[in-house]
């Protein structure tokens, strides 16, 4: 099951987002390093966790087992506030129909090997294009290891990579330029799950499509 919103302090979301923050810490302050994002609380926040963003929780029970968060990229995000440096190619994406793809990570229970998505994975990625096309988003910009590149067009996305591959503490990341073609939401349900993964309505519907775009 998934789980997609955007008012991270609704009664009936919280539990879900105190896993989110601190499953984010585990994986980026405790397992990557990325030590500057660090709090005593153990608990990974920051100032894109705002009213815009939409999180994205694969359950299992309970339990937040894979995450991923979409940022408009209409207002300051990653690429534009935090990681320019990952954008040197062009001018940094942006517009009503493009989101920022961000702080994507798995339980180390649920993960998949080196060179297969798990199944909490799969269901994350399904989750991001059924939300994507559902709601006007035809392209999206990400952070992340070169690996993905050739993972992404394996699933039908077009990508354009946003600089070279570039040190960024201690692993190697890229900006890419993701986008969600016509073919790319049944490539990818054929691909990560043939008997396609269903969102609930409400999950399509918590966030507005744009009705303009740039």
């Amino acid at each position: 099951m998934i789980r997609i919103f955007n008012e991270v302090d609704a009664a009936d979301r919280i539990e879900e987002m105190e896993q989110v923050w601190r499953l984010r810490h585990r994986v980026f302050v405790e397992e990557k390093g990325w030590h500057d994002l660090a709090r005593p609380d153990g608990r990974e926040i920051d100032q894109f966790d705002h009213e815009e963003a939409v999180h994205l929780c694969v359950m299992r029970g309970a339990r937040v087992v894979a995450y991923a968060r979409l940022l408009p990229t209409t207002r300051g995000h990653l690429l534009t506030d935090v990681l320019p440096e990952l954008c040197r190619l062009r001018e940094v994406p942006r517009g009503e129909d493009t989101m920022e793809w961000t702080r994507h990570c798995v339980d180390p229970d649920h993960r998949g090997s080196t060179f297969a998505m798990g199944e909490a994975e799969r269901e994350l990625v399904l989750g991001i294009v059924e939300w994507a096309s559902a709601n006007g988003i035809d392209h999206l910009t990400a952070e992340g290891h070169p690996v993905w590149v050739s993972r992404l067009l394996r699933l039908g996305f077009g990508v354009e990579p946003l600089c070279l591959p570039t040190p960024i503490a201690g692993e190697m990341a890229m900006g890419m330029y993701i986008t969600i073609g016509e073919d790319t939401l049944e490539k990818t349900r054929r691909v990560l799950a043939p008997e396609r993964i269903e969102l609930p309505n409400a999950a399509i519907a918590e966030r507005e499509a744009p009705t303009a775009r740039r």
